[in-house]
């Protein structure tokens, strides 16, 4: 038997103190968080732990010292050590960080020091950048410009996820979560000229985005009853953000997250009348933009809509005119309303309002394009067929535009005494309307739908689709090009995607006519030329475009196999299936602007060093194979140039679609 008992197990009470020194002096509670207890983290002071000691209660006088057994007390005095240097650390690095976060210091402290690293950190340099290794915000200045950017290049182009004065208020009284915030920076950096970035946009980008993402993760989907509107508002950009940097499937779970946390917040419903109007129009803008959402992104095979319109009972937005009033209540329509002839209404909606309708029935139109191939029992010029019933929504839409294309600038023009985003929003309208008849009316899309009738398709009927189908995309380059010369911004991540469906016809149709004429047409050439510029300058900011651009530059040289794309008298011939799998390629979201090599095209900031297109090989496997279907096609004009291109690559990526379905 032990006669002399270890004195830490002797009968007394003690306890093992926790709080730092600054607390036991202000006799104020701690929390006891190393390296940076709660009230030093929001008071920006140092926080530091003495030595380990025992404080005796009721009992005995405490043992000395002594008693400890010598490699123990060792052993203690070493942490206290390293927790006092990576106290020093810390607080240096927050003295200097302290002119970051002046918006307020918890929301920007928790995020910033809870990945410290325990190793010796580097001074801040005296002019700091950005530095992908180690996350932090960034200074005060930087984060009020990207900030500032947000509300000018991202806000309401055509989302409207935020209500501006709420974001701005939330912020100042630090009541703005982390999510948001760096969501609002991953979605606003890419835009950012700030020199301290200096050539890292998308490297911010991705970790902005990836912080944002797990302070959802942490912060709200672990924690119980923490869903609000934030975590919606962060997560429909993060989508964005995945689904423009390739990565698809994230993308999609991403939606399919922020609608099912929207019906969890009741969002799809009239908001409680005891909000403000603000905040009720802040509830019906953030889902109306996650509506939108899904309706462009699930532009692909295999990927039906999250949100159907049946359950959509919420008004659509008012204008911006009435938010700036604050508090002057609107009463505006349903889409329900809008999307039915015999309705009474006979106001045209808001802007983004436009903007909805169209998103209805643009998904309406990509089901009907992307869904399985059955055996049609309905010819599309019957009047009761799903393209008769598209076409008749779209002729709707137009007594709501009650502006032609021509008038539509002056109308622009005189609306820029109100807020820009109305004439934005215009803008994505109508491009949304002709993206609609250019996908119905798609030469390769009209052959498949009518490849079940043959001999009774009425050529009447070919003729009208094939010129509806160029006549939107001109219009819709057009529209483009006039709208940027005017100095607006059509920077929106959908943007990129509309111009490559329309370059793509346009590049068919001057094929088309050289193969008939044997002269080149200069109309077709000059908007196939504006549609590759835009897609390079769009892709300065968004790595799809770039890949687009890319692909349809690459679409380009091969289009001259296809005349017959646009023979009326030929659109009952079967295609080849391997040319039916790369025309595949130019029209699903997800495959056109994916990367077409092992690493992403666009991990750079322009394409200005890209070699130029006459240089790069033409021997795509894809197009290589024999063209049947296409009688007299010239299949030496597939032979190399010059150096091997991206486009061999298409195959790989179509094969991962089976493991990601786009």
């Amino acid at each position: 038997m032990d006669l002399h008992p270890d004195p830490l197990h002797a009968g007394v009470t003690k306890r093992i103190r926790q709080a730092c020194a600054s607390c036991r002096r202000r006799k104020t509670k701690c929390s006891g968080e190393r390296p940076l207890c709660s009230h030093c983290r929001r008071n920006r002071q140092r926080c530091v732990y003495e030595p380990y000691s025992m404080t005796i209660g009721d009992g005995p006088p405490a043992p000395a010292p002594a008693t400890y057994p010598p490699d123990n007390t060792e052993l203690l005095h070493r942490i206290n050590r390293l927790e006092s240097r990576l106290a020093e650390l810390t607080d240096r690095s927050l003295s200097q960080a302290a002119p970051f976060v002046s918006h307020g210091p918890s929301a920007v402290h928790q995020i910033s020091l809870s990945r410290v690293p325990s190793s010796l950190v580097d001074p801040v340099p005296s002019a700091p950048r950005f530095n992908s290794e180690h996350f932090s915000l960034p200074p005060l200045p930087v984060l009020q410009s990207v900030i500032e950017t947000f509300f000018v290049h991202v806000h309401n182009q055509p989302y409207s996820y935020i209500q501006e004065a709420s974001f701005r208020q939330k912020l100042e009284t630090d009541t703005l979560p982390n999510c948001l915030l760096l969501a609002v920076l991953a979605s606003a950096v890419r835009f950012s000229s700030h020199e301290y970035y200096g050539g890292q946009r998308l490297e911010a980008t991705e970790v902005y985005a990836r912080e944002s993402w797990m302070s959802v993760l942490m912060e709200h989907l672990m924690a119980a009853d923490n869903l609000n509107l934030e975590v919606v508002q962060a997560v429909n950009m993060l989508a964005i953000v995945d689904y423009t940097a390739g990565r698809v499937s994230s993308a999609w779970l991403k939606i399919g997250l922020a609608a099912r946390v929207s019906q969890d917040l009741r969002l799809m419903a009239e908001p409680s009348g005891f909000l403000s109007f603000t905040e009720q129009e802040e509830r019906r803008r953030l889902f109306w933009s996650g509506y939108l959402l899904d309706r462009l992104i699930s532009c692909g095979k295999s990927r039906p809509l999250a949100i159907h319109d049946d359950d959509c009972n919420v008004q659509l937005p008012c204008d911006e005119e009435s938010i700036q009033m604050m508090g002057q209540r609107q009463n505006t329509h349903t889409l329900h309303e809008l999307l039915s002839w015999d309705s009474k209404t006979n106001d045209s909606p808001s802007p983004f309002g436009l903007v909805i309708l169209m998103a209805s029935i643009f998904g309406r139109c990509t089901r009907y394009v992307h869904r399985d191939l059955i055996p049609e029992r309905m010819p599309p010029w019957d009047t009761t067929s799903e393209f008769s019933s598209i076409n008749s929504l779209l002729l709707l839409t137009e007594s709501y535009f009650k502006r032609d294309q021509a008038s539509l600038f002056g109308y622009i023009y005189e609306a820029k005494r109100s807020p820009q985003s109305q004439a934005g929003h215009l803008i994505f309208a109508h491009t949304l309307f002709h993206l609609c008849h250019c996908l119905l009316n798609h030469p390769f899309l009209i052959r498949l739908r009518l490849k079940p009738f043959r001999s009774k398709i009425p050529e009447s009927f070919a003729i009208r689709t094939l010129q509806t189908g160029s006549d939107h995309a001109r219009q819709l380059l057009d529209l483009h090009r006039e709208a940027t010369q005017s100095g607006y911004l059509v920077q929106s991540s959908f943007y990129p995607y509309c111009i490559v469906i329309a370059g793509g016809i346009e590049s068919l149709v001057f094929h088309s006519e050289e193969s008939r004429t044997g002269l080149p047409s200069s109309q077709p050439s000059q908007h196939f030329s504006h549609s590759v510029n835009t897609l390079e300058s769009l892709g300065n900011f968004w790595a799809h475009a770039a890949n687009m651009a890319i692909r349809l530059r690459e679409f380009h040289a091969q289009a001259q196999t296809f005349p017959a794309l646009l023979d009326a008298d030929s659109l009952a011939e079967d295609l080849n299936a391997t040319v039916e799998e790369a025309l595949w390629s130019m029209i699903d979201y997800g495959v056109v602007g994916a990367g077409t090599g092992p690493t992403p095209i666009a991990r750079r900031n322009s394409l200005s060093h890209l070699a130029s297109p006459s240089s790069w090989a033409l021997g795509s496997e894809i197009f290589s194979a024999p063209l049947e279907g296409f009688d007299g096609a010239n299949t030496h004009l597939l032979d190399p140039v010059a150096t091997p291109t991206h486009f061999d690559q298409v195959n790989n990526i179509l094969d991962s679609t089976n493991s990601h379905p786009i």
